[in-house]
């Protein structure tokens, strides 16, 4: 039966801010009905007793918001962690306790009891919002596909804590009658797992597309949707008495209405409203978010909570159909300016101050023994899939991440007036302390640098003859990838040895989007979001279309990594890693201009290929391109010579033995003529450079043995081919050999070179001194300077530094 007192104008009574009615003889909070006009402070009015109050709240809640995101940006921490810490700061332990208040006395007129009812008005709409964009962007879809380990994980994953949390709650709190019915919250707050955090954390550890990520996802997407079940039947047993199961009944009518009639609905309204190819009318998306608001309002009277109608609301619209404007939009107002207040609105509530040392205990306690349920059935599912010890723990650690729906439901529990301070304030504090936990526990136990061990290393060297190569090529930019597939076709894909190319498109992780990696499909179609964000797949995918076709026993698989550009080395280097990759081909940070000059594109260009050269698992190369993806196909084959020169600059060390392993390779396509240029020491500046070649000692001796292995072993193979010359200078110093190289001329298309950094020699003397771009070694540094008459492009290759030079060339022979 229908309240009769709905819609009745209510009396002035009133709730003080910790939720419950002030005491007998305590004075009515309300609003005055009388208009004052002010002129501010040239008034004896107070003109914080208006809206400058809540601009000041508004104002303090960001800065610290935003304080704590930085602080916690470098422990790889999610927003949420920061977003629940600033709240609590914010709120009664710190800023607005009573102690502060004491000290600043502004604090205790900005944050009075009757001065907040706004701040938290305003914090709930931010919510209401912000759960409407989580269930927009939550594919239910993808249940279907879910398969029985994850579908196991995520049940067992709900169920198991949920009954841990509810016994707990009674066990060691012991609370009073009236407050029993808080255990359902406790439980529904350690069965969550927060999804959208879950996939942050994964995406800044970069697990978040292997295997366990995957699993990961799969689960809490699972389990995210339990714990919603979970919700709503604990909100439907402590809304009323008497009414249990029309509050249960009453939720399910309105899913069921969403799913047929408000969602045929707003899809013919919009798709009537707006044309394709043409944005959302103001009439349209002011129709949106109303219905937000009035679904809210539904779930609201049917005594659940307005929660549940933004979010059913979110989870009917389909995810592509308001775009990703739209979503970037209300993420900017709702996520960042006004959930922040909501958060406040909770510390107001938390008052960890005034716990004792017994409640600090067991909040320690709590937090504890909150991580085992989920550990321990993950555990024992995993364990029946097979899965080892070490990754049925770690996806264990990984599902104890809580999420906004945790803080939720502790919050509807308190509204609810089934929970007190004490036991709102341990889960809050248990809530925070398992979500910070999980960043730092799950990057030991897969900590990526331990998988880059140097009996890993790959190096064309040790490639054998018949073996498939797999190359992967990054890049920024659309207009470096003519270089790339260029330089790709002249390497030489066969039968007997065919090229596996991984193409790997960086981009920059700007606001309101998530660090990814995505494989897109064979058919060539990508995400709508990365579509929206990036133009330029299409192209990307018709370049590389078009090398597979010139090149049949070449294949190429295109990737795009979205991550800060402190973290793309890691991209680069983990997929080089779990691809197998021998060799990774960079583009240089510079650019040609029409005047021949070499301008800077971004200057974190740079940081991140010095990164990948520090810590790659395999042998690195970098392109200067300077027209040679423009004039390699443009040259046609007249018969009698190549269409393509390249010249090989031999000085020695391992840089130069893996230039001239890979130069080699190049020189077995028919397009391709090779020359080599190898420098010997002059017998004279031998003898003078003796105490020198002593202090190298063995290491140097190893080296050069390498050295007249591998270049022996190249003129064995090259002997009868006349696209080949081999070409040997003497020289005594670095002037010398700068004035040989000079004498080549122009009559070259690409210089391949080693880069040679930490390995001397009399042979480069003085010039790794004056070197502007260590990246590409004194050689390659010395071709690309204005001085320097050639202009021809520049392959500049290094082998893995750990790598034990002269070890691994003498039992194997070049390609």
């Amino acid at each position: 039966m229908v309240n009769p007192n709905f819609l009745k104008v209510p009396e002035l009574a009133s709730y003080n801010v910790r939720g419950s009615r002030p005491a007998v003889g305590v004075d009515k909070l309300c609003y005055l009905t009388d208009t004052i006009t002010d002129n501010g402070i040239w008034e004896e009015i107070d003109p914080l007793d208006k809206l400058p109050i809540f601009i000041f709240q508004l104002a303090i809640v960001l800065f610290v918001t935003r304080l704590c995101l930085l602080l916690l940006k470098p422990l790889r921490q999610p927003h949420f962690a920061a977003e629940l810490l600033a709240g609590i700061l914010v709120g009664s332990t710190a800023i607005a306790s009573e102690f502060a208040r004491k000290q600043l006395p502004i604090l205790d007129s900005i944050f009075a009891a009757s001065r907040i009812m706004m701040m938290e008005t305003v914090g709930n709409l931010g919510l209401i919002y912000h759960v409407f964009l989580l269930g927009l962007e939550m594919d239910l879809r993808a249940l279907t596909s879910v398969r029985p380990k994850a579908l196991g994980i995520g049940i067992s994953g709900a169920l198991f804590p949920f009954i841990f949390g509810a016994s707990s709650y009674t066990f060691i709190a012991g609370y009073p009658e009236n407050f029993r019915w808080g255990c359902l919250y406790w439980g529904v707050a350690l069965s969550v797992t927060g999804l959208p955090v879950l996939a942050e954390i994964l995406a800044k550890l970069k697990l978040l597309h292997s295997e366990i990520g995957r699993i990961a996802m799969s689960s809490a997407l699972v389990n995210d949707f339990s714990s919603w079940v979970l919700l709503v039947l604990s909100l439907a047993v402590t809304s009323s008495n008497s009414s249990t199961y029309l509050s249960l009944f009453s939720p399910i009518v309105f899913i069921i209405f969403s799913i047929f009639v408000i969602r045929p609905a707003l899809l013919w309204v919009i798709r009537k409203a707006t044309r394709e190819g043409e944005e959302y009318s103001e009439a349209t998306v002011c129709t949106i978010l109303t219905m937000v608001l009035a679904c809210g309002l539904i779930t609201d009277i049917c005594g659940v909570s307005s929660v549940l109608g933004a979010f059913v609301f979110g989870l009917i619209i389909p995810p592509d159909l308001l775009g990703h404007r739209f979503v970037l939009m209300l993420q900017g107002f709702a996520s960042d300016l006004l959930l922040p207040l909501y958060y406040a609105s909770l510390g107001m509530r938390t008052h960890l101050g005034k716990l004792n040392r017994e409640d600090m205990l067991m909040m320690i306690l709590v937090s504890f023994l909150s991580f085992i349920p989920k550990i321990v059935c993950t555990v024992a599912i995993s364990y029946f899939y097979r899965m080892s010890l070490h990754e049925g723990f770690t996806l264990g650690v990984l599902m104890n991440t809580k999420g906004l729906i945790a803080v939720i439901a502790m919050s509807l529990g308190r509204d609810h007036t089934v929970m007190n301070e004490d036991g709102f304030a341990i889960m809050l504090f248990t809530i925070f302390i398992m979500t910070i936990a999980t960043s730092p526990i799950v990057n030991f136990l897969y900590q990526r640098t331990k998988k880059f061990l140097p009996s890993q290393h790959r190096v064309l060297q040790n490639l054998k003859p018949d073996t498939e190569l797999r190359i992967l090529t990054s890049f920024h930019e659309v207009q470096t990838v003519a270089g790339i597939t260029a330089l790709l076709e002249i390497s030489h894909a066969s039968r007997r040895s065919p090229i596996c190319v991984f193409a790997l498109q960086l981009m920059q992780l700007k606001k309101h989007t998530t660090a990814l990696l995505i494989v897109h499909g064979a058919s060539g179609t990508s995400s709508e979001s990365i579509s929206s964000i990036d133009g330029q797949i299409d192209q990307l995918i018709t370049a590389f279309k078009n090398l597979e076709r010139q090149s049949p026993t070449l294949s190429v698989q295109l990737l795009t990594a979205i991550s800060p550009y402190g973290t793309m080395h890691e991209d680069v280097c983990s997929l080089a890693e779990e691809k197998q990759v021998t060799l990774i081909i960079l583009p240089f940070h510079k650019r040609q201009t029409i005047h021949n000059n070499m301008e800077e594109m971004n200057p974190a260009y740079k940081d991140v290929n010095n990164n990948t050269l520090a810590t790659a698992p395999c042998a690195v190369g970098i392109l200067v391109d300077r027209g040679f993806g423009t004039l390699l196909p443009t040259k046609k084959e007249d018969g009698t010579s190549r269409s393509c020169r390249i010249a090989m600059i031999f000085i020695g060390g391992p840089d130069d033995r893996e230039a001239l392993t890979y130069a080699l390779r190049m020189a077995r396509h028919p397009r391709v003529a090779l020359t080599v240029l190898r420098f010997i020491l002059n017998g004279s500046s031998a003898t003078q450079n003796a105490d020198a070649d002593l202090s190298l000692t063995m290491e140097g001796e190893a080296e050069k043995q390498a050295d007249e292995f591998l270049v022996n072993d190249f003129r064995h193979r090259v002997q009868n081919d006349v696209s080949v010359v081999y070409m040997e200078e003497m020289s005594s110093n670095g002037a010398e050999t700068v004035k040989t190289i000079r004498s080549l001329g122009q009559d070259f298309d690409l210089y391949v070179v080693g880069r040679g950094l930490g390995f001397f020699s009399p042979l480069k003397g003085g010039l790794d001194e004056w070197s502007d771009c260590p990246d590409l070694g004194s050689i390659g540094d010395l071709l690309l300077t204005s001085d320097f008459s050639s202009t021809a492009s520049i392959l500049v290759v290094q082998q893995h530094a750990e790598l034990n030079p002269g070890s691994s060339t003498q039992g194997n022979s070049i390609l």
